[in-house]
């Protein structure tokens, strides 16, 4: 356990930089206590956090729903720099997490706020999807009725029991519906996929993440023609399609070669290489 966590080198809480074994917040702090914060999960290629601006204006747009005070923009981004400078990253994976802190109010008290600010980061490399991620149909679903689908907001638990039921299954995740039975995405990511030349994509108010690569490459999509529909799909119009992928920050896009008993033809598909390679253009023209 302790190599695992010494893996993470120095961690930045509130600024100050120690060793990851070291760090610590108070046991009443309200992110510890009752999930009460939001987080960003980032990709940094050549050391430079890849849409830094578009995950802190994501951060900001969470906190506001949960009336917690948004730390300033450039002290983050500064306490990011020396976390990265610290551990002498390039490429690496970054989480920044905002919680209410300290308050020591009663758990529905949330009008008090004493923010605490952790910056985790540590190296980090593209993995390998092979032929493609095998996924299966999750029994846990998403509340498109809830705001809180909408943000990226630390109480995860049943995302995180999700991904558990596909790892039982000896699958690599799971695609979850909403409670109307529509397809709404992956346990931490996005979900795409084609049919007749046409890219698939649930629309936000299925109860899904505004997942930051999921923009870019609805932009490039269509910047390159392609017709681009989002929607409430069911299930079988996934099962349905030539090719799918998923999309987050750390994965980019990943391949899907199977959900449940259904195999794509071919996985990476041509439109998904397509995307890949001009998304991985888009990165390589912001270092």
């Amino acid at each position: 356990m302790s190599d695992v966590i010494d893996s993470w080198g120095r961690i930045s809480v509130n600024g100050r930089l120690v060793p990851a074994a070291e760090a610590t917040v108070s046991p009443l702090d309200r992110g510890l206590l009752y999930g009460d914060g939001i987080f960003e999960t980032i990709r940094v290629y050549a050391g430079k956090p890849f849409m830094l601006d578009a995950h802190l204006n994501r951060m900001a747009n969470g906190c506001s729903m949960i009336s917690l005070p948004m730390p300033d923009h450039e002290q983050i981004r500064r306490w990011v720099r020396e976390a990265l400078e610290a551990n002498s990253l390039s490429d690496a994976y970054l989480r920044i997490t905002v919680t209410r802190g300290p308050t020591g109010g009663v758990w529905y008290d949330f009008d008090q706020a004493c923010p605490t600010v952790v910056i985790l980061c540590k190296p980090y490399a593209q993995p390998d999807y092979g032929n493609g991620l095998i996924l299966r149909l999750s029994t846990f679903r998403s509340d498109e009725q809830s705001p809180l689908t909408r943000i990226k907001h630390t109480g995860l638990l049943w995302k995180i029991m999700a991904r558990r039921e596909a790892r039982q299954a000896g699958v690599n995740d799971a695609i979850m519906l909403n409670t109307k039975s529509h397809v709404a995405e992956a346990t931490s990511a996005n979900a795409f996929w084609i049919r007749d030349g046409v890219l698939y994509t649930p629309s936000l108010d299925c109860g899904i993440l505004a997942g930051v690569t999921r923009g870019i490459v609805l932009e490039i999509a269509r910047e390159q023609g392609i017709e681009v529909v989002e929607g409430h799909f069911a299930f079988e119009e996934l099962l349905a399609a030539e090719e799918a992928f998923l999309t987050s920050s750390t994965w980019e896009l990943a391949p899907i070669r199977s959900i449940d008993d259904m195999t794509f033809a071919e996985a990476p598909g041509e439109v998904t290489r397509q995307l890949a390679k001009l998304y991985k253009e888009c990165v390589m023209s912001d270092e």
